[in-house]
């Protein structure tokens, strides 16, 4: 088959792919987008679009593509405790651009946003599988590409990973991928028929646990529940999906899941943050999960994949083709400061949800008499909203966080 060429191959159709693929693609450079999967299926995964991550998805000029790929806006924020609401809290109050929490569809928001890159400009071979490149002469990466009719080249400028948290292209640049300690699992399943209002997310902490809830427009919602290894575990088996069921409902206000059912599996993963020693190589340069996948119990991966995809953009288009290193290298610079402040609040935040007994009470005591004393918190008391740019990575940080520094004052 005939090598086309392109300025870049991105490798991966999924929600940073498509994204940087549709960005490029609309500002005139040429884009192959090599996709494994012949159409996006529902898996058990992220179905929360936070407000800093709306603020990045308009800074690419698609945000206009949530409504279409079965989104819901979700202006308030309910918390339960023990079944006992809280009061309800307002994006809007800390987010200048008034932008607010979406429940996403997740395969749907993957095909819009692979159709906004094909509406822009951008070629998609799919089923496809792309393996390791080779460097041509005039400096192009030939990209060998796997796909139904044989194999076939494509060649590039630029190749960039978007192939998720078991990146394949990892291994291109010679990353290692290191994996924080498992200290809780996170699990989900597709539920319909929750009395609850459908214009809110939710989080209902637990003996053991927290329960979140995100509808979609369709009417239904993805429920998580965050909790220790054994107690998933007992949620294994040919009656998982009932025994999740049974767990929400027990954390939620009485009759919330009285008439819910399971129209999808439930299934847990690890609660860490999973990422390769460097994220650029010769040509090469690694974004979303695959540049770094932050624990999904906090729900941030689109969010991060889209403050990614607009840095990587705005870098590439600052320069040209033949002069993307030390673009990407740029990239791999900056990317630290909005990765490591999720990866650290991660780490604060996970013995707060499920950890039981005096000493985690305790913690749990601190950390909200902290939230009294400084909702700030050196940002991270606003980091869902605001994001997590330029935050501190400290133990200062930390103490201010859990409040350690109060209890000792």
């Amino acid at each position: 088959m005939a090598s086309p060429d392109f300025d870049v191959v991105v490798v991966g159709g999924g929600i940073a792919g498509s994204s940087l693929a549709a960005a490029l693609a609309g500002a005139g450079l040429g884009v192959l987008i090599v996709e494994r999967e012949s159409r996006f299926r529902d898996r058990v995964r992220g179905d929360a679009l936070f407000p800093w991550g709306v603020v990045e998805l308009t800074r690419l000029g698609l945000a206009d593509l949530l409504p279409a790929s079965g989104a819901r806006p979700l202006p308030r924020w309910q918390e339960y405790d023990n079944r006992a609401p809280g009061d309800p809290y307002e994006w809007r109050v800390d987010v200048p651009s008034g932008d607010v929490l979406w429940g996403v569809n997740h395969p749907g928001l993957q095909e819009v946003l692979l159709a906004a890159a094909t509406a822009a400009g951008a070629t998609t071979m799919r089923p496809a599988k792309a393996l390791a490149p080779s460097r041509d002469p005039d400096g192009r990466l030939a990209v060998p590409i796997v796909v139904p009719e044989g194999r076939v080249t494509a060649r590039a400028w630029l190749v960039v990973g978007a192939d998720g948290r078991d990146s394949g292209v990892r291994g291109w640049i010679g990353a290692e991928s290191v994996y924080d300690p498992m200290h809780h699992l996170i699990g989900g399943c597709l539920v319909q028929g929750v009395e609850l209002a459908p214009d809110a997310g939710y989080i209902a902490k637990y003996h053991g646990g927290v329960s979140l809830l995100f509808h979609h427009a369709s009417g239904r919602a993805r429920a998580y529940l965050v909790c220790q290894p054994d107690a998933a575990h007992a949620m294994r088996g040919p009656n998982a999906a009932a025994a999740f069921l049974a767990v929400c409902a027990g954390a939620f206000p009485a009759g919330a899941f009285a008439h819910a059912h399971a129209v999808g599996p439930a299934a847990f993963f690890p609660g860490i943050d999973v990422y390769p020693d460097r994220i650029s190589g010769e040509g090469i340069v690694l974004v979303g999960d695959a540049a770094g996948a932050n624990d999904p119990a906090q729900g941030q991966g689109m969010s991060l994949a889209f403050r990614d995809v607009r840095d990587l953009r705005d870098l590439l288009l600052a320069s040209s083709p033949r002069d993307w290193q030390p673009a990407i290298e740029e990239f791999a610079r900056r990317r630290p400061s909005w990765y490591e402040p999720l990866r650290a609040f991660a780490i604060w935040k996970g013995p707060l949800f499920t950890d039981v007994g005096p000493d985690a009470d305790a913690a749990r005591a601190r950390a909200r008499h902290a939230a009294e004393h400084d909702t700030w918190r050196n940002g991270y008391g606003a980091i869902n909203a605001r994001g997590p740019e330029g935050l501190p990575v400290t133990e200062s940080a930390r103490r201010r966080y859990l409040g350690e520094d109060l209890a000792q004052a």
